[in-house]
């Protein structure tokens, strides 16, 4: 998975994860960057976790 794709919210096919293995949230959604469930925040229709949000954030001043 390259760079621009965890941005553009392209996610590939993971395997099924035991309920176990299944980190905790507030959403069960699967995160807009990396495809794992159990994410934190919501923002613009897009469901991420605190430490995806904050690396896309970085990102995207370096781009500017």
């Amino acid at each position: 998975m390259g760079f621009l794709d965890k941005i553009a919210g392209k996610k590939e096919e993971k395997k099924d994860e035991t309920a176990e293995q299944i980190p905790m949230g507030k959403y069960s959604q699967a995160c807009s960057m990396c495809g794992n469930p159990g994410t934190d925040k919501k923002w613009m229709g897009q469901f991420w976790h605190v430490k995806c949000m904050r690396s896309a954030k970085r990102a995207s001043k370096k781009m500017l």
